[in-house]
């Protein structure tokens, strides 16, 4: 692989290049003389022992300003240089990811001999760039408590953001989706080095390739707003800066310990008259991860490498095992709760080679194995048995990557990168269960349990991802073009237990038979995201307009498969052939951004920015309704009456379907197959045209203020609008609003309702006939105009005093408001179609606190957040309805419809408070370190609502997932 990957940087030294943006870091500023005339032609060197190349060097130009760009992060040197005058040097220019820090200069005529030393405070406030971003350095990742640091656990203590999960110390799943100011989660770009680290079957944190390695992260740079051209979506951008290595030989060793001992149970009185009746609990939780690098020649090659193990093993509330698994009833053993279990494993190795002095090549290789024996309560499968919830397990799992970074000359920067990723995320039912148990599941309670009753199988696939770039920088003036590539591929299988058949009950009795049309698999392709952009930065006086412009070009393919026979289908024979071009989207998007210096000393600026940004789907979600296979009549179901035969015969109450599977008619215990096209193929959805061409996108508007209230200590303070556009609907074109009777209902009484219940709920619609799907995918803008916007302020601080004090954070205030007001096929769509929901805060704090003495260091995280929505569904029968709407409902006298109690956007939990906390005694012995921490996650022991029941009954707001209980965790850090 190693071969491989040199071959492949090899292959990137003679193409055109772009900017691998490794860290986006820089270094500007302006030079003058004693009198405040500008001096151009000043050599500039930054110098730091975090470059393998040891120096990177600049010159002013006319206006005697000067920027060296992609630095990595690390702490500084600057020193200034020009025949007839003193040299300058500055010192302790602490650089992060994503900053560019402002270094001016004034040189006095003199002796070039004579040096002038000068260490000066690392600037806190960028006054050139107009991107919103927190860089979570290498001593804050150490310091605080967050688990597994993950980009999930680290990404969420930004103010604004939210999270697909809520972690307590390490216990969440490790794949986290994030958002920021109303963007949607596929809108994250999770990063490695400047690249996308994604599988091939979606994007952002909640479809990473890989698990990572926290020893290989120096730093982690997390965007989230005034993306520039380089980004083709908005929203939350995490890149990950790996560790380099170095000229000195140093390892580390990251561990943590935490058990069922160690926690606490928060299930509160309130929850039980909720319904619940147990706690998740941690039976154990674990990380060890040991690293270690340095020179394998000084100032040429370098190398850092690392082992991880990670583990959290729970037990969840409410759910335990079947003491009769292969029993048509689910017996609880409450001596055993259910387990939820992940195990993850990262190996990795990172070389840095100095070819030559104008040529700096790494590759990195991540092998990664992960477990996850009980996946699907993750996935919120709440209402199974253990041994109806399957199981996952990632082979292969593994990451190469190679850059290359060549600075020309002090103006002219080339740069490239290559990353491929493979992983097969598979499920299977439980490996104790026989291939022929059945699975079972009641109707009427929603319970399963006997076996995994859905489709399980492959999930494979692969990224291919390259960027290449060329920066031209002149001081006052700097421009960087590029081309970025993607190629996706993904390939699902699907089969079924029990030769593709389940069986359902209602309130334990036989109701029915679901037979799927398994083995089948869905082949779909990302041919190719292409990207090309351009982004100029020029600065003139105070003002620096950063503008860009970008192309994307993407296509989807299907390529032809075919279907052969299943147990259920034995005459299968499907052949489809290749479909291309869904979609095929090519777009121009513009940025542009201001930052001002207001007064001229680089500790105020004031940023506006702009920009348009596209939608980025998951492929499936656009190749899946054009794929000929997706149109597969996947399952039928057949009544099943166990009462058919007469007494006496031992098939009757047997709690087995008696019939004739071969013949789908009516014979034995079971009637006819519906839908009576099982096992073929029914295209009742399609795109419209200009769908396959007309690409979904956003608009972001940032205006902020930032400023330096005194020496590493800022205030920020901004507005934030973002809209989207290009919606689509689908429309069935078998039906239409004419064809719609409208009714109303009357809300039970219930003092949990609003005003305790009784009112009427009106806009209700009913068909006036069944009929069948024939949908037509189309753009929203046929039919009206939808809405969804965001407006929200932030307000926070960063604080980095001597001694490793560290303060940031603070309240993001904002709503979504969406606005669907128009009708497709049912008048009944303008019900509940505009949702203003109240303005919320989202608080985060973050804060490090070394004691003065006794090498004792506290730290903690905080989070505040609104409660979950709370929704309330209710299935009305047609007797209910048949009042209002004077005809019974379009699916006959035993139909039901469900209607909404609640208004979206009007109830909602009790918010979460989250509190946790660290205490750490540091150990120095030489050039040994010994960080002993003990953590505390959800210190007040809070039971915040996570999830509830939505469907109003006897079980409406019972809790389905709730903050774990306060958790004791013993951790370590040796670095040497």
């Amino acid at each position: 692989m190693l071969a491989l990957l040199l071959l492949a940087v090899g292959m990137l030294a003679i193409a055109p290049t772009r900017t691998l943006a490794q860290s986006g870091s820089g270094i500007a500023g302006v030079v003058k003389d004693s009198s405040g005339a500008v001096l151009p032609g000043v050599t500039i060197e930054a110098s730091s022992p975090a470059l393998i190349e040891k120096v990177r060097t600049g010159v002013t130009d006319g206006a005697g300003q000067y920027k060296i760009v992609n630095l990595v992060p690390g702490l500084y040197a600057v020193t200034f240089t020009l025949t007839g005058f003193n040299t300058v040097r500055r010192e302790g220019i602490e650089l992060t990811a994503s900053f560019t820090a402002t270094v001016n200069a004034d040189l006095r005529v003199g002796s070039l001999q004579e040096t002038v030393t000068v260490t000066g405070e690392t600037p806190t406030v960028d006054i050139q760039n107009v991107v919103q971003q927190k860089v979570m350095t290498r001593d804050i990742l150490n310091a605080i408590p967050a688990g597994m640091r993950s980009t999930g656990q680290i990404g969420v203590l930004i103010p604004g953001v939210t999270s697909t999960s809520q972690d307590v110390g390490g216990t969440a799943f490790s794949s986290v989706g994030l958002a920021i100011h109303g963007s949607r989660l596929n809108e994250q770009a999770a990063l490695y080095d400047g690249m996308n680290f994604n599988n091939g079957q979606g994007r952002g944190g909640q479809f990473v390739a890989i698990t990572t390695n926290d020893a290989t992260v120096q730093e982690m740079a997390i965007e989230t707003a005034g993306l520039s051209a380089e980004s083709e979506a908005s929203g939350v951008r995490i890149n990950m800066v790996p560790r380099d290595g170095g000229n000195t030989f140093k390892g580390l060793l990251l561990t943590s310990y935490a058990d069922h001992h160690l926690q606490s149970d928060n299930l509160s009185t309130g929850l039980q008259a909720l319904g619940l009746t147990s706690s998740t609990t941690v039976n154990r939780s674990y990380d060890v991860d040991p690293a270690f690098g340095g020179p394998l020649r000084k100032d040429r090659l370098w190398f850092w490498g690392s082992v991880r193990a990670q583990t959290s093993e729970q037990t969840l509330a409410g759910i335990y095992y079947n003491l009769t698994p292969t029993g048509h009833a689910y017996t609880p053993d409450t001596s055993r709760p259910a387990d939820s279990i992940e195990r993850n494993q990262n190996a990795s190795l990172r070389l840095t080679w100095q070819a030559s002095p104008k040529n700096k090549i790494s590759v990195q290789q991540q092998n990664g194995a992960q477990q996850r024996p009980y996946y699907g309560y993750s996935l919120g499968q709440l209402t199974n048995a253990p041994e109806a919830i399957y199981e996952s397990k990632s082979i292969p799992m593994y990451q190469s990557q190679a850059g290359w970074t060549s600075p020309v000359t002090s103006r002219l920067l080339l740069e490239a990168g290559v990353l491929f990723n493979n992983k097969d995320f598979w499920t299977r039912p439980q490996s104790y269960n026989a291939p022929d148990q059945v699975a079972w599941r009641d109707l009427g309670t929603g319970f399963s349990w006997g076996n995994y009753g859905n489709t399980y199988g492959h999930n494979a696939s692969h990224n291919f991802n390259t960027r290449f770039a060329a920066s031209y920088v002149t001081g006052s003036h700097a421009i960087k073009t590029g081309v970025t590539f993607m190629h996706l591929w993904s390939w699902t299988s699907s089969d079924v237990v029990n030769n593709g058949m389940t069986l359902q009950l209602r309130n334990a009795s036989p109701s029915q038979v679901t037979v799927f049309s398994t083995p089948f698999s869905f082949y779909e392709i990302l041919k190719a995201n292409w990207g090309a952009f351009v982004q100029d930065q020029w600065t003139r006086k105070r003002m620096t307009i950063n503008a860009g412009l970008r192309f994307d070009a993407l296509e989807d393919v299907v390529p032809a498969q075919t279907l052969g026979p299943g147990p259920q289908v034995p005459t299968r024979n499907l052949v489809f052939d290749e479909v291309t071009g869904v979609p095929n989207w090519k777009d121009v998007t513009p940025r542009l951004g201001l930052a001002y210096d207001l007064f001229g000393n680089g500790k105020t600026a004031v940023k506006v920015s702009i920009g348009k940004y596209l939608e980025a789907p998951n492929p499936p979600t656009y190749t899946r309704p054009a794929n000929p296979a997706g149109a597969l009549v996947q399952s039928a179901t057949r009544t099943w009456n166990d009462t058919t035969f007469p007494v006496g015969d031992p098939r009757r109450g047997n709690f087995a379907p008696d019939c004739d599977f071969s013949n789908s008619g009516v014979n034995g215990e079971c009637g006819a197959v519906t839908p009576t096209n099982f096992g073929s193929t029914n295209i009742s959805t399609r795109y419209a045209d200009d769908v396959l061409t007309t690409r979904g996108y956003n608009w972001e508007f940032a205006a902020q203020v930032a400023h330096e209230l005194m020496p590493r200590v800022a205030v920020n303070a901004g507005y934030f609008r973002r809209w989207y556009g290009n919606f689509r609907v689908t429309d069935n074109l078998s039906i239409s609003p004419s064809d719609y009777t409208s009714y109303s209902v009357t809300a039970p009484l219930d003092p949990r309702l609003p005003d305790g219940g009784g009112y009427t709920i009106s806009g209700l619609a009913d068909a006036n006939r069944l009929v069948s799907q024939n949908n037509l995918i189309s753009l929203a803008s046929k039919f009206g105009n939808p809405r969804e916007i965001y407006n929200g302020v932030d307000f926070t601080t960063s604080v980095r005093l001597p001694r490793g004090i560290v303060v940031s954070g603070g309240p993001s205030i904002g709503r979504v408001e969406t606005d669907n007001c128009f009708v497709v096929d049912s008048p009944q769509e303008l019900l509940n179609c505009n949702v203003k929901p109240p303005f919320q805060p989202n608080v985060k704090l973050l804060g490090v606190y070394p004691l003065p003495r006794g090498g004792v260091q506290l730290a903690a995280t905080f989070q505040s957040l609104p409660g979950p929505q709370i929704t309330a569904t209710r299935s009305y029968s047609n007797a209910e309805i048949l009042p209002s709407l004077g005809r019974n409902l379009a699916t006959g006298a035993s139909g039901t419809a469900n209607v909404p109690l609640v208004a979206p956007g009007t109830m909602f939990a009790e918010r979460l408070y989250q509190l946790d906390f660290r205490a750490s005694k540091i150990f120095k012995v030489g050039a040994r370190r010994l960080q002993a921490n003990l953590d505390l996650y959800n210190a007040f022991n809070a039971s915040s609502i996570l999830s509830t029941t939505n469907t109003y009954g006897a079980l409406w707001q019972r809790p389905t997932n709730i903050l774990q209980g306060r958790l004791l965790k013993f951790g370590a850090q040796i670095d040497f």
